[in-house]
Formats: C-alpha cells, structure tokens, sequence
C-alpha cells in the first residue's frame, strides 16, 4: 500500500528545499518523491515543513533520569568526571535495573524532542530492551577503557562480543567507543580501531576535551594524574608527555568511521590530521555541555572552513538539561551567526548519519530512506520557512505508519 503525503516544504539534505511535493511511502520507506502534482488520497501537510528524522551523534542515555546536571556549572572537568564516579557507585546492586529504565526514559524523551536516531555510548551491563522504541534507531556504541593491562584482554573481548551481538530488533546496530586518552591506553585504542575496520563499525572517542587532558598528554601533569594516581591507575608509561590530540587522531584514522567527540581544544595541527582523513572520520560538537564547563570558543568555523563534518550531539543530562538536540542546533545558530542555518541542518541529518554509519536508512528523504522525519509546523505565508523552523520545536513521524488528519489535529 502506497501513501500519499503532500508537504508544504521539504528539506530532503540532497539539495534545494522543495515547495509543495508529494512524498510517496511503501512498507516503512520513502519510494518516490514528486515536485508537483496533486492526490486526492494524499494527507494535506502543506502547513509543515518535513526534514529527515534528527539525529543526535553523541550521547550517554543512563543519564537520563537526572533533573540537573551533576556538579556545578563552571568547575573544572576532572571535578566533573569524580561527580560521575560518585553518581555510578549510587546505582549499588540494582545498578542493571535502574540503568535500564534510564536509558529507556532517555528514548522515549528522545522521541519527544523529534529525534530518530541516537549514538549511544553503552555501558556494561547491557540490556537490549532498553533501547525498544522501533521509531528511535540506537547505535548502540560500547564503551571500551580501562589502564589496568591485567584487564585488557577482557574489555576487548567485550568489544567483540558487543561487535557481532546479534540484536533482535533492526532498530539497534552496534558501535564502539574507546573513551579517552585519560581512560583508554594507546594499546588498547589499537584494537578496538581493528574491530572497527573488521566489522565495519563506527567509532567514537572523547578528544581534545579539556585543557586538563591536553596538560595530561603534552607533560604528563596536571588534575588528570593527581585523579588517576588517587585512583591507583596512573602509570608514567601511559601518560610519558610530548603527546598530542594529533597523535590520537592518527590512531583513530583507520577505523571504518571514526569520530572525535568534543574536540573543544583542537588546534590547527590537530584539524589538519583531521582534514586528511576527512571522508571516514567527523567531529562532534556538544554545545550546550561545551557552555556547561565554560571552555573556549570552539573551533567549528576552522573545521567547517576546511570541509570537516561537523555534527552536533546532546552529551548527557549529567552536563546538559535535557536532550533536545533542535536546543543545540539553535544554540550553534546564536553563537555562530556567520553560519548560514542551512549549513546546520546537516548536523543533524545527512552527516551524523553517515558518522553513525547509518546513512542507508537515515539522514536523508530518498528514495529507500526509512521514511521517518522529523515536522515542524510552519502555517501558510510563511515568509522565511528556515527561521521559523529555527524558531520552532519537531515532532517525530514515521509516515509508514499511516499519519493521519487527526494525528494533526492533536499533535
């Protein structure tokens, strides 16, 4: 059964935004689009604007019970990172649980905010029904670290385990994330960047996030080891000095996908590792966490500027007050005014997509695209459609499922 959607404007990410069209949907994916021409069968959106579902690059959903961020706005990261300890050591024995309903509530408030897919830094343990929102596709990314050697052989096997673990549900794929260069041991990088190019997987890693973890990498100092050695992790052979972000991006380039999560601190040496590799591997900014910790402009323009995808992840409730990515869309809109808004929305959309490895199905309105979108509401006469969507809040559709006229009327 075909179903007929005629749209005011569509922001396909594969060109211009087209006025009055008509998308064609069969069994869940978008099967054609017309520029004109109308159905009688076609349910009227022509007060909408439809863009691809929103995708949110970056996030850590067992967060996603918390009313504020932990800490206080301002302190310093590796403060921060004890307050993380501290809120984990909270979950005792029903950490299993309560970490599931966490992450259960942080898709379904996904959803709410108009995003359809997540990339989701998992930790153990794991349970696959906290991710059933068929709606939401979750990449679900292990994290992997740890400094102790005696342990490196397990976290590895878990990242294969992770790799090849045959989910039930086609709205989760798998994803690993070494997590910093303050958790993660070169060695261990290696390998999971091996398990990435063997099954193809996407990766992402925490870099060139604060000025303490610079100071860590380039003199082996700072808050970072006063941390690690309280903790009994730090050895000198980890943290030797003379070490760059640019030396972990060279680790990162062979993965299938690789993303540089943060990269508040990304100097131009380090962009221009980037810039070689710049067709498997993206940074991730997180705005609104970036403002959290009052770190330093960051570089978009200079990763932009050199053809870089950046793309835009929420973070966490632990340094963030929700996760409404249109929130961090609008926010990049107000700091960066000399990008134009149509340069944000593939943030969102086609590039993240492509970041999480999940391009096939998601970023953009074509042919073969699931056909869920993200809508939002822009009345007739609409004198700038772009600004009143920056403007405005979406909501969530899967088209395959039929929408109605009183699915607008109440929505």
């Amino acid at each position: 059964m075909i179903r007929r959607y005629r749209v005011g404007w569509l922001f396909t990410m594969c060109g211009s935004p087209i006025q009055d069209a008509t998308v064609m949907v069969e069994d869940g994916r978008i099967v054609s689009i017309e520029e004109t021409g109308i159905w009688r069968d076609a349910v009227d959106l022509s007060q909408w604007a439809i863009m691809p579902a929103l995708v949110n690059a970056h996030t850590h959903l067992e967060f996603s019970n918390l009313n504020h961020p932990l800490g206080t706005e301002g302190m310093t990261f590796p403060q921060w990172i004890t307050e993380v300890i501290r809120y984990r050591q909270g979950f005792g024995e029903n950490i299993a649980i309560e970490k599931a309903q966490a992450i259960r509530s942080g898709v379904k408030q996904s959803a709410e905010h108009g995003v359809g897919v997540v990339g989701e830094i998992a930790t153990l343990p794991l349970m696959e029904v906290a991710y059933d929102r068929p709606e939401v596709h979750v990449v679900s990314m292990l994290e992997v670290l740890g400094l102790d050697p005696e342990r490196e052989a397990e976290r590895i096997g878990q990242a294969r385990d992770h790799a090849v673990y045959p989910w039930s549900s086609e709205s989760v794929s798998a994803g690993l994330s070494p997590h910093a260069p303050y958790s993660a041991p070169v060695r261990l990088i290696e390998q999971v960047v091996q398990l990435s190019q063997q099954y193809q997987l996407p990766l992402a890693m925490h870099l060139a996030e604060s000025r303490e973890e610079l100071e860590l990498l380039e003199q082996g100092t700072g808050p970072f080891r006063m941390m690690l050695e309280n903790m009994g992790l730090f050895q000198e052979s980890d943290f030797p000095g003379g070490k760059k972000p640019a030396d972990y991006i060279k680790l990162l380039a062979p993965a299938h996908r690789a993303m540089v999560v943060h990269g508040n601190y990304l100097a131009e040496p380090d962009i221009a590792a980037i810039k070689q590799h710049k067709e498997t591997m993206t940074v991730c900014y997180c705005p609104r966490t970036h403002a959290y910790f009052h770190h330093d402009r960051h570089p978009l323009e200079a990763l932009l500027a050199d053809g870089i995808r950046v793309v835009l992840g929420t973070d966490s409730r632990s340094s963030s007050p929700d996760l409404d990515l249109w929130a961090e869309v609008q926010l990049v809109n107000e700091i960066f005014p000399n990008i134009p808004p149509e340069q944000l929305l593939p943030m969102v959309t086609r590039d993240a997509a492509f970041a999480l490895g999940v391009e096939d199905s998601f970023g953009r309105i074509d042919p073969g695209q699931k056909a869920i979108v993200s809508a939002f509401e822009i009345g007739n006469d609409c004198p700038d459609v772009l600004l009143a969507m920056l403007g405005g809040q979406p909501r969530l559709w899967n088209l395959g499922d039929g929408l109605t006229q009183l699915d607008l009327a109440t929505a």
